[in-house]
């Protein structure tokens, strides 16, 4: 072999190299400019895991906030056994499932859950024990945002905020907001100045729609309060539907309005609203409240039924209204259809 094509084999073989070296130190850098985790459909918790972990099945996070940061939109988290999993702040759709362990969400001085969602997002929370521990603010919280949020199995209680202190507070800010609350208990939120279990608004020009479905809202301070004194031209459409607000120490169930707030509708449907201290069992007050009562029981409460400032109370004459301090009856009738 000649020395020139020695030389020339040489250059060859310097080049492939450099050029290998190239390629290495490029693969090197997309690898290390990649995300150190990609996002989950599906996300899992435990109270032996640790939020450095990936959320997968075999290597759960240790708290809902750890594995919400890891999880898609319209993703699920899920627990895998009990545990205390934290407070957690949602701003897109998700579902928290956890049923069949103890899912202790420990929020002293916090909301337990804060919600902040577009008009198109679904939040689902279900199996959760969110406790306030007499300091918490809110149980469940929307306060700004929209779109529609599921309450399922949950438990709620003491939640005991001089300023909020409610067990649900539900008040979006923008239209197309929904809150549907099915099979929960909450119990002992709300402090002497106010506060309660649920505290629904509407915001102005809007519809807040809501239902309550075969619930305990029991020993807080107002019970189920429809507020309607501010979002102008909003509408609260309310129903609640084999549910107890008992034992509160103001009214069981209130809507209340002023003319240039929102317009409060809500049709109750075999409830009971019982031993409730002080106000009432149901009143509508104000010129903007309408409720429409049927099959149900209203006792022991320092007032039975009423209307007041100009509200509407009628009665589908299929209920049972005795033994409070003043029933408050008849109440006028409106038509079975």
């Amino acid at each position: 072999m000649s020395a020139t094509k020695r030389f020339l084999d040489d250059v060859k073989a310097a080049i492939a190299a450099w050029l290998g070296v190239c390629l290495g130190l490029l693969l090197l850098l997309c690898l290390s400019s990649a995300p150190a985790q990609a996002q989950n459909s599906r996300s899992w918790v435990s109270g032996v895991g640790a939020d450095a972990n990936p959320c997968s099945r075999t290597a759960p996070c240790l708290t809902f906030q750890g594995a919400y940061n890891k999880t898609n939109a319209g993703g699920e988290i899920n627990c895998l056994d009990s545990g205390s999993y934290g407070t957690v702040y949602i701003n897109h759709s998700v579902s928290i499932i956890c049923e069949g362990v103890v899912a202790g969400m420990p929020a002293p001085g916090a909301n337990g859950v804060e919600i902040s969602m577009g008009a198109a997002d679904i939040v689902v929370l279900r199996g959760l024990d969110i406790e306030g521990f007499g300091t918490g603010a809110a149980g469940v919280a929307i306060n700004s945002g929209g779109g529609t949020l599921h309450i399922e199995n949950c438990r709620i209680r003491n939640f005991n905020n001089v300023a909020n202190g409610w067990g649900i507070q539900f008040l979006p800010a923008s239209s197309a907001a929904e809150l549907y609350v099915t099979d929960t208990t909450i119990s002992h939120n709300g402090s002497a100045s106010g506060g309660g279990g649920i505290l629904v608004y509407a915001p102005g020009g809007s519809t807040s729609k809501v239902t309550v479905n075969q619930s305990n809202v029991q020993n807080n301070t107002f019970g189920i309060k429809a507020d309607g004194t501010s979002g102008a031209g909003g509408v609260i459409n309310m129903t609640i539907r084999d549910t107890a607000s008992v034992g509160n120490s103001l009214n069981g169930i209130v809507g209340t309005s002023t003319a240039a707030g929102a317009a409060v509708v809500m049709m109750l449907d075999r409830v009971a609203s019982s031993h409730n201290a002080v106000g009432f069992g149901i009143i509508a007050d104000g010129p903007k409240t309408f409720i429409n009562l049927g099959g149900s029981s209203i006792a022991g409460n320092a007032n039975g039924v009423g209307s007041s400032n100009g509200g509407t109370l009628l009665s589908f004459k299929t209920n049972q209204i005795r033994g409070n301090g003043s029933d408050g009856t008849p109440i006028a009738a409106v038509g079975l259809d």
